[in-house]
């Protein structure tokens, strides 16, 4: 007898064990999430193998279409040369017109009017040549705001140019009254830091190529003396 039982007592052991370590499919999740699962599982591999195949860049990059690039030079009284490259393959209508203010001498005098630590340097208000330098830098964002300074330009306004470059530190983009609107006309500012919250929402048409360390020490007020096409 007592061989039977401890027969017995090792097949129910075994049982046991089997139900523990080898669920049954009827103890697995429903069928329909499973399916789910399935689905899921493949979309990742099918993504897994497009991004292997087509990398992005890495945070931060800035892949210029160099070709066409022209070349700018930005004076500013007291701190040095800032080198520009403008990229017309990224955006032509805002190259062509930035070129064409350059050329006619239109920056020269404006006084840089914004300055966010940690954020851009923005120029291109024309109006600021009627003030003196220290004045403008006494001036708070509210005193700027009631005189205007900040909403004036050439004119002509630009098209909005949806491109692939990004607000990297040191790249360039056109100031607009809204996110991706054709209301861009001189006004520009450098990023100091990635903005990548900006991207897709302003041109970049440009980036800093030499003199990045001076931008930082620009201060609001400070004179463009001149800004050149070499």
């Amino acid at each position: 007898m007592r061989p039977v039982l401890a027969v017995l007592g090792i097949a129910i052991g075994a049982i046991l064990l089997s139900i523990l370590f080898q669920r049954p499919k009827e103890l697995t999740s429903n069928p329909a999430e499973r399916a789910e699962e399935k689905r899921v599982a493949e979309e990742k591999k099918v993504l897994a193998e497009y991004n292997k195949n087509n990398p992005k860049p890495k945070a931060g990059a800035f892949v210029a279409p160099k070709e066409g690039a022209v070349t700018a030079v930005l004076t500013v009284a007291d701190r040095g040369d800032i080198t520009m490259e403008f990229y017309p393959k990224a955006a032509p209508k805002t190259v062509a017109r930035l070129v064409e203010l350059i050329k006619s001498k239109f920056y020269d005098g404006i006084l840089i009017h914004r300055v966010a630590p940690g954020f851009v340097v923005q120029a291109g208000d024309p109006t600021t040549k009627k003030y003196k330098p220290a004045d403008l830098a006494k001036l708070g964002d509210d005193d700027l705001a009631k005189l205007g300074i900040g909403s004036n330009g050439s004119g002509t306004n630009i098209p909005f140019e949806k491109n692939d470059l990004t607000n990297v530190a040191g790249s360039i983009a056109m100031a607009l009254n809204s996110p991706k609107s054709a209301t861009g006309d001189s006004q520009w500012f450098i990023n100091l830091v990635d903005n990548s919250f900006l991207n897709g929402d302003y041109c970049v048409f440009g980036k800093v190529t030499q003199g990045m360390d001076v931008v930082p020490k620009i201060k609001k007020g400070d004179q463009i003396k001149q800004f050149t096409i070499k």
